[in-house]
C-alpha cells in the first residue's frame, strides 16, 4: 500500500514539475520575443511588482498573467484539491465554502469552531431589538418572526475539512438561540433541524455557494409552515412534496467558485423547480414591493382563514426562490427585499403575520 502511494505521489510531482518547467519555457520564450508586453497591468489585487531584475520580471509574468493564473488555480484544485484564497475553502464532494466575508469581515471558520460568539451585551443588544420590532408590528395587528436560514458549512457539516473537527455547539447561531429562549423571547425560528432531516429529499444547497437551492426553498417553506396554528393550516392547503417536480443539472460555478478563479472547474449542483409547477396567483401593481393574490380572485383573511403575508428577505435571491411556494398556499403575499420597516409596503400588504428571512452570516445586521 506505502509503495502504491508513493508512486502515486510521485507521478503527480513529476507532472506538477513538468508544469512548471513548461511554464519557464513559455516564459523565457516570451520574454525573449515580446519582452514583457504580454503581461496584464496588475495582479489579481490590483498590486503591481516593481523592478527591472530578472526575479522582478519573472514574478510579473508569473502573477500579472491571468491565463496562466487561471490554469495553474485549476490545476491546484483538480490534482491536490487545494484553493490558494484567503476567503474560500475547499471541502469535500464538490463544495467550496467561504471562510471569511469580505465585505461583513464574518469568519465562517471561527464561528465553526466555535470562536465568534456574540457577547453578552451583543445578545441581549439583539433581544431587545427583536422585541422592538415585535412591539412594532403588534400595534399594528400583526404577529413578526424572525426567520434565520443556517449557513451550508452547518447543515453540511461533514464535509468540511476533517482537521476544522466537528462543527462547534457554541456556534453564534446556538448561543443566541439558547440566549433569547432563556430570557423569554419566542419568536424566533431556527430551521436547522428541519433542513438536517430533509438532506435525505436531495441536495438543499449550492455547493459553490452559500446559498439555498429551490429544493431548500421548499423545505424552508415547510418549516415555517409547520409553525402556523392549527385554524390556519385548516384553511390553507400546504404544498406537498408530491406535488413538485425538481430538475437537477450543472451548471458554471457561482460566486464562490468565481472568488476562487475556479468557475469553470468546479461545476454547481443546481436544482430548480420545474418549469411545469403551476402557478396559481398572479400579481398587483403594488409599487415598492412585490404582492401575489390566489386565483381566481383575492378573498380577506376573515372570510378565508388564510392570513396575509409580508416577507422580508436580505436579498432578491431568496424571495424568487421561496415565491412559489407561498404564493400558492395563501391568498395575499407582499415579498420585500430589505428588513426595514417600510410604512409605504406595510399598509399596501395588510399583513396578519411578517416573517423576516436573514441567513446565519448575517446576524450581526440584529445588531442596530
Amino acid at each position: 500500500m506505502k509503495k502504491g502511494l508513493s508512486v502515486y505521489h510521485l507521478i503527480v510531482t513529476a507532472i506538477f514539475i513538468g508544469v512548471l518547467l513548461s511554464f519557464g519555457i513559455y516564459y523565457l520564450t516570451n520574454m525573449a520575443i515580446y519582452g514583457e508586453e504580454v503581461l496584464t497591468a496588475s495582479c489579481y489585487d490590483h498590486t503591481q511588482i516593481e523592478g527591472e531584475d530578472a526575479v522582478s520580471s519573472f514574478n510579473r509574468a508569473f502573477y500579472q498573467d491571468e491565463e496562466r493564473l487561471s490554469f495553474i488555480t485549476k490545476m491546484q484544485y483538480r490534482l491536490f484539491g487545494i484553493v490558494d484564497h484567503p476567503q474560500v475553502l475547499a471541502g469535500s464532494n464538490g463544495f467550496l465554502f467561504e471562510s471569511e466575508d469580505e465585505k461583513t469581515g464574518y469568519d465562517y471558520l471561527a464561528d465553526y469552531t466555535g470562536n465568534l460568539s456574540f457577547s453578552t451585551e451583543e445578545m441581549e443588544t439583539i433581544r431587545t431589538e427583536l422585541q422592538e420590532r415585535k412591539e412594532l408590528y403588534a400595534a399594528q395587528g400583526s404577529e413578526y418572526y424572525l426567520v434565520i436560514i443556517p449557513n451550508a458549512q452547518t447543515i453540511y457539516s461533514e464535509y468540511i475539512p476533517a482537521y476544522y473537527g466537528s462543527i462547534s455547539t457554541s456556534t453564534r447561531l446556538s448561543r443566541l438561540e439558547q440566549y433569547l429562549l432563556q430570557n423569554g423571547y419566542h419568536s424566533v425560528i431556527d430551521i436547522r433541524e428541519d433542513l438536517l432531516a430533509a438532506k435525505s429529499d436531495g441536495w438543499l444547497y449550492n455547493n459553490t455557494e452559500n446559498s439555498l437551492n429551490s429544493l431548500g426553498a421548499y423545505h424552508t417553506y415547510c418549516a415555517v409552515y409547520r409553525c402556523f396554528s392549527a385554524e390556519v393550516t385548516e384553511n390553507t392547503d400546504m404544498l406537498g412534496r408530491e406535488k413538485l417536480e425538481f430538475y437537477y443539472h450543472q451548471t458554471a460555478g457561482k460566486s464562490t467558485a468565481q472568488k476562487a478563479g475556479l468557475a469553470n472547474a468546479v461545476e454547481n449542483r443546481t436544482v430548480s423547480l420545474s418549469n411545469s409547477t403551476r402557478l396559481n396567483y398572479r400579481f398587483l401593481n403594488n409599487g415598492a414591493a412585490d404582492t401575489t393574490i390566489m386565483l381566481p380572485f383575492y378573498v380577506s383573511s376573515e372570510a378565508s382563514g388564510s392570513p396575509e403575508l409580508l416577507l422580508q428577505f436580505t436579498g432578491a435571491w431568496e424571495r424568487l426562490q421561496i415565491e412559489p411556494f407561498f404564493s400558492n398556499t395563501f391568498g395575499k403575499v407582499t415579498y420585500q427585499v430589505g428588513l426595514e420597516y417600510d410604512e409605504e409596503i406595510f399598509r399596501a400588504a395588510t399583513p396578519k403575520v411578517v416573517f423576516q428571512f436573514i441567513y446565519e452570516n448575517e446576524l450581526s445586521q440584529l445588531l442596530p
